[in-house]
């Protein structure tokens, strides 16, 4: 009876299941074209540290956690070897896999690692049970569905167990070395019984683990845990790219940019959804979540994977197109997609196109009855989109590597440029950048009044021999040029490089925006024509190496310039200040401070770029000993102003930068300095102590007006 009952719910729960997966395949058919299988070995590499080996789990500020959902995983992989056990022992009483049988040494090893991976994933499950049902942590969406998955994970740990149990009282032996566990459970409960009761208890355990497998696998893709399935995937499928660059949209040979709709989203950004498991860690040290904006990457993941649940109901399931796709037909000849995203989604080395990506489109009528993504009647709200400040904890945080940013900016993209739909104060941003190459919209004529009296070498004023000679090229950036608090950290920098002896030179009035805002707040047109023009100044002249004193210059020149032939070594200042302090070539003194200093990590510096130690180094030699923000490093918290959010009004909870001054006042006990290394987390800092009434207790500088200070 046990192979028909067994096979009965073998066949019915994976008919179930191919009926459901094929829905939510339909919306990754139809997605956007993404090539994701480049540089496999670096990929394979990433799966087995990230996926298989769940190193960001155990990370900060997340521990506890992360060590539970360990257990959990590592039961879980385990766990597989014994369901393929339990399938095969519903036909053979005696089955056992290869080299595994109780007999065997590897068998026994593996018997007994089981028996103490099934406690320590239960311990996992208990765990998680009390952050959800007792401690009730904000972060975790309380919701049965959590607490029915942790259970389901119970229920097929124990009944392995009580199989392995059975399977000992039919023998009604010693209890072994080797089952540490299940010998309990069989000395406990199960011996005494007759052979054929026991084997009645392991049938009874055979089918009853394999029901549970069936339904657990019939429940997955219906919520939140589906990323059991598709989790491992999305961590393989992850982007290689650096962390701070974004995709360059094809705008000579597209007729629509961004992302309006579903289908406009990629087979990545789709499976993403899927593999979100809300386990809320987006949120922790997200800057918009923690000071009450209407963004949580969490609940965004959620919207779109409901809403793609929604449409794949009236899509259809193409099987044609797709056994073509299997007897490789080539493709249609027709170059990039529609959507703008045309020049990232060929594979450069084979030609061939991306997976879920043959061709595939809905028809029009289908197309144009999808809602929006963004916007009235749509999924996600214009606020929501507009709050972002591209921070990136997020996307550092997510154990499985969910790119946000990329889709947040893209929704942004098609808002400006196919709707013109953005925030007014954006607009000025925009015509100043278009018109005087700064956001402030200053004459462009003014660039270099900051250093009228320095007598500064400009590259179009040198000789050609004598500029080949030069050192470093300061990209000054539109704040060091035009912002008058700024300007006094160019003045800074501009001392400590003649202190070390340094050769450098300006651009002066050829310098223009280097675009960064504009990208991120979704006008990519803008971004790349200022682009385009400053790499055609930087080619022509050549520099060895770039300084920047601004985070967000360092990432768009060293990350985003490559998109338009501009190659170049780029160092931020704090980078060159902590070399030459290394190298000997600048010896400042000992600062001269009556209180503290803390130090606020860029998150465009340290998360995006992972830079955190040079601007520490740089402090460490005037003498001062930094007392580090809870949030600090990789682990910092936004000031508020990336993404484009430096020129946008906050009237929505508290502003980001008081939250993060309030941090800094405790850590400095009321009175001190914040040390910062961008113009934006200057500005930002500077105006969140005015804004707390804390004028008078703490003070801003930038790491270059300490060092400079300390010179002769």
């Amino acid at each position: 009876m046990a192979p028909v009952l067994a096979s009965l719910i073998i066949v019915v729960g994976l008919s179930i299941f191919a009926w459901i997966i094929s829905y939510r395949v339909r919306p990754l058919l139809f997605a956007r074209k993404d090539v994701r299988w480049d540089d496999p070995a670096t990929r394979t590499e990433k799966l087995l540290l990230y996926g298989f080996g769940q190193k960001r789990m155990p990370g900060k500020p997340e521990r506890p956690a992360g060590a539970a959902h360990v257990w959990i995983f590592v039961a879980f992989l385990v766990a597989q070897l014994g369901t393929l056990t339990s399938f095969g022992l519903a036909y053979d009483p005696r089955f056992h896999l290869p080299f595994l049988a109780h007999e065997a040494p590897l068998g026994q090893v593996y018997l007994f690692v089981k028996d103490l991976i099934d406690i320590l994933g239960t311990a996992g499950c208990a765990v998680f049970l009390y952050f959800r049902l007792v401690q009730k942590k904000e972060r975790m969406t309380l919701s049965w569905e959590g607490v029915f998955i942790l259970c389901m994970i119970v229920g097929v740990l124990w009944s392995d167990v009580l199989i392995d149990a059975a399977l000992l009282a039919r023998s009604a032996g010693e209890v072994p070395w080797y089952l540490p566990v299940s010998g309990k459970v069989a000395q406990w409960f199960l011996y005494g019984m007759t052979p054929l009761a026991a084997n009645k208890v392991m049938t009874v355990g055979v089918l009853l683990h394999i029901a549970i497998v069936m339904a657990f696998l019939n429940f997955l893709p219906l919520g939140k845990h589906f990323h059991i399935i598709t989790g491992l995937p999305t961590v393989f499928f992850q982007r290689l790219s650096p962390q701070g660059q974004l995709s360059k949209l094809d705008l000579e040979n597209s007729e629509k940019f961004g992302v309006a709709r579903l289908t406009d989203l990629s087979w990545k950004e789709i499976l993403d959804t899927y593999s979100c498991t809300e386990c809320g860690r987006c949120q922790t040290y997200c800057p918009t979540y923690d000071t009450g904006k209407p963004l949580t990457h969490k609940e965004v993941n959620r919207a779109i994977r409901h809403h793609a649940q929604q449409m794949a109901e009236s899509m259809p399931l193409p099987l044609r197109q797709l056994l073509k796709g299997m007897n490789r037909i080539p493709p249609v000849a027709g170059g990039g997609h529609a959507n703008g995203h045309g020049e990232a989604h060929t594979d450069p080395k084979t030609g061939s196109e991306g997976a879920f990506a043959s061709g595939l489109q809905l028809p029009a009528e289908m197309v144009e009855k999808l809602p929006p993504l963004v916007g009235e009647g749509g999924v996600l709200p214009d606020e929501t989109i507009w709050a972002c400040t591209t921070c990136g904890w997020c996307e550092q945080a997510c154990p499985v590597f969910i790119e946000q940013l990329p889709r947040i900016v893209d929704m942004r993209r098609n808002l400006v440029l196919m709707e013109s739909r953005f925030p007014d104060e954006a607009a000025r941003v925009f015509k100043g950048m278009e018109t005087q190459g700064n956001p402030w919209g200053m004459g462009s004529n003014r660039r270099a009044e900051w250093c009228a009296d320095l007598d500064l070498p400009v590259a179009a004023a040198m000789d050609p021999e004598a500029l080949k000679n030069v050192e470093y090229l300061f990209f000054v950036g539109c704040a060091g040029s035009f912002d008058d608090r700024q300007k006094k950290v160019s003045r800074a920098l501009v001392k400590i490089l003649r202190s070390a002896g340094v050769s450098f030179c300006i651009l002066g009035e050829e310098e223009t925006c280097n675009g960064d805002s504009a990208r991120r707040l979704g006008n990519e047109y803008l971004f790349q024509a200022l682009a385009q023009q400053n790499v055609e100044t930087l080619n022509r002249y050549a520099p060895k190496k770039i300084i920047t004193q601004c985070p967000h210059c360092f990432n768009t020149l060293g990350n985003e310039y490559p998109q338009f032939g501009g190659h170049f070594k780029v160092l931020h200042h704090s980078e060159v200040i902590a070399q030459l302090v290394a190298d000997g070539r600048l010896k400042p003194g000992e600062a001269q401070l009556e209180a503290p200093v803390t130090y606020h990590d860029s998150c465009y510096l340290a998360r995006h770029n992972g830079i955190s130690e040079a601007p520490r180094q740089a402090l460490v030699s005037l003498g001062i000993k930094v007392r580090e923000m809870e949030r600090n490093r990789t682990e910092t918290f936004c000031c508020g102003a990336g993404g484009g959010r430096m020129w946008l009004e906050e009237t929505i909870g508290q502003r980001i930068n008081q939250n993060r001054v309030d941090e800094a006042a405790k850590t400095l006990e009321g009175r001190g300095t914040i040390a910062t290394s961008c113009p934006f987390c200057l500005t930002m800092i500077k105006d969140g102590i005015g804004e707390t009434g804390r004028a008078e207790q703490l003070e801003a500088k930038d790491i270059a007006e300490l060092v400079a200070q300390s010179l002769p």
